[in-house]
């Protein structure tokens, strides 16, 4: 299972582009469907059967729901390896550019760490696990 299918996470917002009105400054049903598509993504290759709440269009942004994702990604960092580089999850409270950073950061932290341990598999060669060797001159 790979994660081709889903949008980038955005994890560059700047004050700036909050100050300017930027596409990134703004909080939309779209980054919020986005992040809840990899916790759905990331709970399904866990095994770990997160719900999200779905967005629409028109709809403001609750606290309930920034509580969930956070909750989902709290369920996620505790069952998967974090590095230790990875932020923080943030609090629901004075929500602004940088804590919705942070979130994409985790998610996208989660993801490639989950990535990569797919590429070792095939590495490491997992699928000759057993074969004899023999060396020469022994």
């Amino acid at each position: 299972m790979n994660n081709s299918n889903l949008d980038p996470l955005i994890t560059d917002r700047t004050e700036q582009d909050v100050a300017t009105g930027t596409k990134k400054g703004f909080y939309n049903v779209s980054d919020i469907q986005r992040i809840n598509s990899y916790i759905e993504y990331l709970s399904g290759v866990l095994g770990l059967n997160l719900t999200v709440t779905d967005v629409f269009l028109g709809q403001a942004l609750t606290r309930a729901q920034i509580d969930d994702i956070i909750s989902n990604v709290n369920s996620i960092r505790a069952a998967w390896y974090v590095a230790s580089d990875t932020p923080q999850t943030p609090i629901a409270v004075n929500w602004d550019y940088v804590k919705a950073n942070n979130i994409e950061k985790i998610l996208k932290a989660l993801d490639e760490f989950y990535q990569s341990t797919q590429i070792d598999k095939l590495y490491s060669g997992t699928f000759r696990a057993g074969h004899q060797i023999k060396f020469r001159g022994a």
